[in-house]
């Protein structure tokens, strides 16, 4: 999601006690003054070099944010802010989906609400436009959110064992150098910003020796080296309604899994 991390994380902590999220999908448009506030708080105990102005403007450009409340406080406890657009590729028409900046507060980490009102946007967009192709553009700086990416959407690019699909590839490219100009290296595929940027602080989402056993994990590492340095992966999905349907099965049987207390693996 950007400069993103659905690393998703922030490292406050509940002091009263600790609910369920809900998640609410509106319009950036209609956010009061608290909640934007509510909002940076989350996204500046995730990041250092968090800056108001720049967080302000990257939210002004979205059209939608997903919103996470405890269900028993209704505290703002996460956020991932989305883009929709329609672009022309070479095969036609597409619309794509740009994951801005995405926040969980650590202590909700493994609820999947999140994924889930992802999902059903991504849901009503393609039916909206079945045979529209329908891509999902991520650049991301944490491992958790290229998961969320890599683990939902085979089709996809860059992804560990399989050369780039080359119309994902180009389409990627062309999105990145449009939005990042110069910052983007195509050769590597990352963003390096040319000002101080966001970068996760240390021990939020640290590269464990349990998360490296995920071949994703280990490629994600690989192609992104700088990944603490606040270094961005470009990556690009393609929205299947069976690759959606999967995931979304996915997710309720680890939910269900998390209630019986069953052990659940990445």
């Amino acid at each position: 999601m950007s400069g993103t991390s659905i690393p998703l994380e922030s490292m406050s902590h509940a002091t009263a006690t600790r609910g369920v999220l809900c998640a609410r999908t509106t319009a950036v448009s209609s956010l009061d003054a608290s909640t934007r506030a509510a909002a940076f708080t989350l996204f500046r105990a995730t990041y250092e070099n968090a800056c108001r102005d720049r967080f302000d403007h990257d939210l002004a450009e979205k059209q939608h944010i997903i919103l996470l409340y405890d269900s028993v406080t209704d505290a703002l406890k996460g956020f991932s802010t989305v883009l929709v657009r329609e672009i022309a590729t070479p095969s036609g028409a597409a619309t794509v989906v740009f994951s801005g900046d995405t926040v969980i507060d650590r202590e909700y980490w493994g609820q999947k609400q999140l994924q889930l009102a992802f999902a059903r946007l991504l849901v009503t967009l393609k039916l909206r436009a079945p045979w529209r192709p329908l891509y999902w553009f991520l650049v991301s700086k944490g491992y958790r959110t290229y998961l969320l990416l890599a683990n939902s959407f085979p089709l996809s690019v860059p992804r560990v064992g399989v050369s780039d699909d080359n119309t994902l590839r180009s389409v990627l490219d062309d999105l990145a150098a449009e939005r990042f100009g110069e910052q983007y290296d195509r050769e590597r595929g990352v963003v390096r910003y040319a000002t101080p940027h966001e970068r996760v602080r240390d021990g939020v989402a640290p590269v464990t020796t349990a998360a490296l056993r995920s071949a994703h994990v280990r490629f994600f590492v690989e192609r992104n080296g700088e990944h603490a340095d606040g270094v961005e992966l470009a990556c690009l999905a393609d929205v299947r309604l069976g690759d959606l349907a999967r995931a979304v099965a996915r997710i309720a049987k680890v939910k269900v899994q998390r209630a019986l207390g069953v052990a659940v693996s990445r």
